[in-house]
Formats: structure tokens, sequence, C-alpha cells
């Protein structure tokens, strides 16, 4: 082993364990269950969504589902979402507003993808079908995300992919949804840039107001968003969130509490992608930033990738990422660290996993106003067959505290 590997082992060693190990979230083992997804319910526990593989009858990936208590713990058997069950359903994403209600969305298969989505009542009901979100139809429009808010309001966003006489376009689009999943108003183009806009992602607070972020695909990768009221009309222009370039694509993750209060997270090295470490700033509802973006991880070598942040009502936050030490014959791991309302970390960051045989990957993470944060990933071979979807839930010492949920 070499020196650089035995160090990288003695740090991770040094750093606190998870107290418990995570659950299994996925009932069905057969084939690779992947793309996990969580928001946490105002009442307490959490949904998590992923897609399934399926091998027969024309199937090939469904939406599948399943709740989590408190305490973490799967509740009841999973349950399909998408009933148009032919082709590949993907890149699933969740939100559940103050009433409870859920709403899931994903990305249809066909050499013309669409955005898709199914809404349920608290009991969780189907109170639509399959529901199909974009207006624009040309192209592919494909990486949903979506986000609830106080104001009866959904709101979803994607990118919309199309090549014309001018040449590939990528447009951000977003839409508006009232609790019955009707529309509300016309789609919103995100940027104006029409060129460059990828990896969308949104969050709400309790008014309806909204912040999109993203990437623009260019030599620099700037990370970007902008603020919008609650009836979707823009706040401000397109703002810098990242001061230094990033040498690879990113996909950058946003969190805002219920007074607005919002965290971006994003990933990147200026140089390259094998030493990309986790960065993250934080904003106040008028979009003025709360000082400069600061590095996540305190482990610096390796590829930290893939971060998902959660805020609460108190300004506490919480990042979760995939950590690479760079050694081939090892796996990768999920880290989060808690920080404090000052924007200062609450000690190390602490790995989630205690399957350590393979890659954990692609982790999501939602939080609840007392500071228990639930973390989901999949994990290869953990449960017998491909990928599976594990939780983790980090609670805090006063269990009695009433979770209300954030993103």
């Amino acid at each position: 082993m070499s020196r650089y590997l035995v160090i990288c082992a003695t740090v991770a060693a040094l750093l606190p364990a998870p107290a418990t190990a995570e659950l299994q979230v996925n009932v069905r083992t057969s084939g690779a269950q992947t793309g996990a997804a969580i928001a946490a319910d105002p009442r307490g526990g959490a949904m998590v969504v992923w897609s399934s593989y399926f091998s027969s009858g024309g199937r090939s990936n469904d939406i599948l589902a399943r709740r989590l208590d408190a305490t973490g713990a799967p509740v009841g058997e999973e349950f399909p979402v998408n009933a148009i069950n032919q082709g590949n359903q993907a890149e699933p994403a969740v939100a559940i507003d103050a009433a409870g209600r859920l709403a899931i969305v994903w990305q249809s298969p066909g050499p013309e993808e669409d955005v898709l989505m199914r809404m349920y009542d608290p009991h969780r009901i189907p109170m639509t079908g399959d529901l199909l979100l974009n207006l624009r139809t040309e192209g592919r429009q494909v990486y949903p995300c979506i986000t609830a808010g106080g104001s009866n309001t959904f709101l979803a966003a994607w990118e919309s992919r199309e090549t014309t006489v001018y040449g590939d376009q990528t447009f951000l689009c977003a839409q508006r949804f009232d609790p019955n999943g009707a529309g509300v108003a016309d789609e919103i183009l995100v940027d104006p840039d029409i060129y460059d806009c990828r990896y969308p992602d949104a969050a709400m607070d309790a008014r309806g107001n909204f912040v999109v972020t993203w990437m623009r695909d260019r030599s620099s990768h700037p990370i970007l968003a902008r603020l919008f009221d609650a009836q979707g009309r823009p706040r401000t222009e397109p703002f810098a969130v990242n001061t230094e370039s990033v040498a690879s694509v990113t996909r950058p993750s946003v969190a805002m509490n219920s007074q607005g209060w919002f965290l971006i997270a994003w990933d990147g090295d200026p140089n390259r992608a094998a030493d990309d470490d986790v960065h993250a700033r934080l904003y106040d509802p008028n979009g003025i930033p709360r000082g400069e973006p600061f590095v996540v991880n305190a482990i610096r070598d390796g590829a930290q990738q893939w971060p998902q942040a959660a805020i609460n009502d108190a300004n506490e936050f919480v990042i979760v990422w995939e950590y690479d030490a760079g050694d081939p014959n090892a796996g990768t791991d999920i880290y989060a660290r808690r920080f404090a309302a000052d924007g200062k970390p609450v000690g190390e960051e602490t790995r989630l996993n205690t399957y350590t045989l393979d890659k954990q990957r692609y982790a999501d993470v939602a939080m609840a106003s007392d500071g228990t944060f639930f973390a989901v990933w999949e994990s290869n071979n953990q449960d017998g067959s491909g990928y599976g979807v594990f939780v983790h839930a980090d609670r805090r010492k006063d269990p009695s505290d009433r979770n209300a949920a954030t993103e």
C-alpha cells in the first residue's frame, strides 16, 4: 500500500464512525435499485423514492417509494409510483408539503423523454395518475427536481434539451403546481442563456418564494442561482455562487428553510476532478451571501463529490457527499457534516455507512426542525443483488421534539 493510501486510511479511521448501522429500504432485491431521493415529512419521518430495475414484460425501470418513521425505520411495504410501466422510468425526486401531501417526479422513457408527476394525499392515497409536467414537448426533458413550500404550492424544475438549426439548446424550465397537481400559470424560463444550462435544483420557503441553482457547462463550470417570488416572477438576475473555477462537471444542490435562508453546495477543484472538494455558501432570504464559499470536508485527499444539503428553521444545516480515496481496490463511502447557524462546523465529518465493501454512492438528505437528518444512498452488493437503497437517521438526544420538515 502506498504512503498516500496509508495516510487516507489513517485519517478516515480517526473520524467518528456511525453509532448505528444503516437500514435497507428496498424490499425487492433482484436487479439494481438506484437513484434514491428523500423528503422529510412535517408530521414526522420521511419518504424515500428510487428507480427499480425490471427485466421482463417490456419493463425496464419502475419508480418505487417507501415511508420511514421518525427513527428512520421503514414502515409498510414499498409501493409502485408510475402507472405507465413500459420502458425506463428514472431520475426520481420527491417533495412533501406542510399538509403532508406528496409529489413525486421522474423522467419518462423514450427517445424524447418527458417529466411526469404523481401526487398522493397525506394518507398516501393517489390523488392523480401520471401527469405530464412539461408544456414544451420538443426534444428531451431530463433531470427533474421538485420542492414544496407552506403556501399550497409545489415547484418542479428540469432541463429541456432541443436540437435546432442553430445548434443544441438547453433550457432550464420550471413550473408551479397547486395541491391537486394543476399547473399554475406558464412554464418559467429560469435562465435566458439557452445553450449551457445543466442540472437544476430548486427549493422553496413557506410563502412560496423559491430559488433555482444550476451549472453552466463551460470551461470554468460556474455555479449560478436565481431567486423568484411566489408568483414565479424573478427577484434577481442569475448570479454566480462560486468564486473559483471548477475543472469538471458538477451537480449543485440547494436547500431553503421556511424563512427563506438557503444553502448551495457543489463539488469541484480548479485543476482536476480527482482532487474535488465539497464547497458550500449560505445566503439570507434576499440572496445576500453570508460570507464567502467554504470547504465542507476536512479530509482533503481523494475526491469528495455529489453533495446534497438540507437546512432547518434554526439555520442549522447538514451536507452529505461521496468520498473516493482514489484506491482502485477500495470502495467509496458516504460522509456527512453538521453546521451550526453561524456556519461553523459541529464536529468533524462522519462516515455514515458501516458496510464498506464496494461502492456507496449518490446520497440524498432531508432534515427536521430538531436537527434530525435522514440520509439515503445506493450501496453495491449490500442487499445481495447489485445496488440497494439504504438509510441512516442521525437523531438528536431529545426524540420528543416534533419534526417539521425542510429540505
